[in-house]
């Protein structure tokens, strides 16, 4: 689940918070799934959002057997839909 929205900060950039369970797996599937989440933001997702949103990032079960491409695919969709509704909601 993800859920975006504006922040009050000086830093005009896109910010990216992770949140992974330990019901997920062990901390080597963890920190592997933060991993993968945190260089998908960087290569392409902070692009995607409006330069002062956060992106919070909540690992479900099933996480830790995914690829990066799928994890890709999964956050780079639900980056545009939430980006889409931010600027809905601001015009």
């Amino acid at each position: 689940m993800i859920y975006a929205g504006k922040i009050v900060d000086d830093s005009a950039r896109p910010r990216l918070g992770v949140t992974v369970s330990g019901r997920i797996g062990n901390a080597v599937v963890r920190n592997r799934i933060k991993r993968r989440v945190r260089e998908c933001f960087r290569l392409e997702l902070r692009d995607l959002m409006p330069p002062d949103a956060s992106l919070v990032v909540i690992a479900r079960k099933g996480a830790g057997d995914l690829r990066y491409s799928e994890i890709q695919t999964e956050l780079t969709a639900s980056v545009r839909i939430a980006g889409a509704r931010l600027k809905a909601a601001a015009s």
